[in-house]
């Protein structure tokens, strides 16, 4: 039902984490955010920890707690994942939804995750058809996710795919969604290309104005026409094509209703916004939150410049931090990916 897009995030009451459990993975993604792939130190009773104090906050603040975990990949430490699985059950948290590259689902995971009740979906990711999807992620990695996806279905998960959208794979948006309905996935997603990390020099791959118009209006004529699969078009920018439909759009999460945490303790506003703002380590969620001055700054809508500055959009847009940061090297510069005349 149309309906049930209103309930995929509820920002009056949700808190949302994205947790990176591990920086280890065994897929090398040419448009992938990190830096390295070190498998990292950290201890499942410091993740414990970690995910106490995550659930602790959530609770002090009213908040009912979401999750994403994810790496790396997670799946390259499993015993982790199940552990952490049982914590936030016991915690009750809200959602949890697990992101991965699928090549390390065996029938045997797949089946441990189904007695998660708060698991709402495991996110795959593809960056087109075959060929274009191969020359990012490695040779034979679409087969490998599609077969990943119709094991998962076939035990009754719910499935969703993630697109990183650039220059060299705009054109695939569409016909994605056509075979992704063939193999009867849940939920697509679509997000801009932002060159960070080893992907840093790739310039090349980011979307104009114009470009970013076309691919959001073709998501949502498609979205319009069809829910198989479901388009999830909450991210900053959608609601200019039609800022009255409560389906598509979204703030920037970026002190809001969000934080990323690395696998140290690391604390950022958003992963695609690599700037340490607090350790858990070292401080509690709540001083990270409430006394960041870093936040507080982006918190503040007269501190937002160019387009964004004084936007009537600023209230369910804002742009996106992060690629007003990696494209101008300012976080509070307008989006530069906007389209809509100042």
């Amino acid at each position: 039902m149309l309906d049930d897009h209103l309930n995929e995030f509820n920002y009056e009451e949700e808190f949302y984490f994205q947790w990176h459990i591990t920086n280890g993975c065994n897929l090398r993604c040419k448009h992938c955010y990190h830096a390295d792939y070190l498998n990292d130190s950290v201890q499942l009773n410091q993740l414990l920890q970690i995910g106490n104090h995550l659930c602790d906050a959530a609770q002090k603040w009213g908040k009912k707690a979401s999750f994403s975990i994810t790496g790396g990949e997670p799946f390259t430490n499993p015993d982790n994942i199940f552990s952490l699985l049982e914590l936030l059950e016991s915690r009750d948290a809200d959602k949890i939804d697990i992101l991965t590259n699928g090549t390390l689902l065996t029938d045997s995971i797949i089946h441990k995750l189904k007695k998660y009740k708060k698991l709402r979906r495991l996110q795959l990711s593809l960056e087109g058809l075959k060929e274009t999807n191969d020359k990012i992620r490695g040779v034979n990695s679409y087969n490998r996710t599609i077969e990943a996806i119709d094991n998962l279905k076939k035990h009754g998960l719910i499935v969703s795919i993630m697109m990183t959208v650039g220059k060299h794979n705009m054109d695939e948006v569409i016909p994605l969604a056509e075979e992704l309905a063939k193999h009867d996935v849940d939920v697509f997603i679509i997000d801009r290309f932002i060159p960070e990390g080893q992907s840093s020099e790739l310039t090349e791959w980011v979307l104009s104005q114009e470009e970013i118009k076309k691919v959001y209006s073709r998501a949502y004529e498609y979205f319009i026409k069809t829910l198989k699969p479901r388009f999830l078009l909450y991210r900053t920018l959608f609601c200019l094509l039609n800022p009255d439909d409560p389906h598509i759009g979204a703030i920037c999460s970026v002190g809001n209703n969000a934080l990323t945490i690395m696998p140290n303790g690391d604390v950022l506003p958003c992963r695609r916004l690599p700037i340490k703002i607090g350790n858990l380590f070292e401080t509690t969620l709540y001083d990270i939150w409430y006394m960041s001055p870093f936040l507080w700054e982006i918190r503040n809508p007269e501190k937002l410049k160019g387009k964004c500055n004084h936007c009537e959009y600023i209230p369910i847009c804002r742009g996106c931090r992060a690629v007003a940061y990696a494209l101008q090297g300012d976080y509070l510069a307008g989006d530069p990916q906007c389209w809509k005349e100042k």
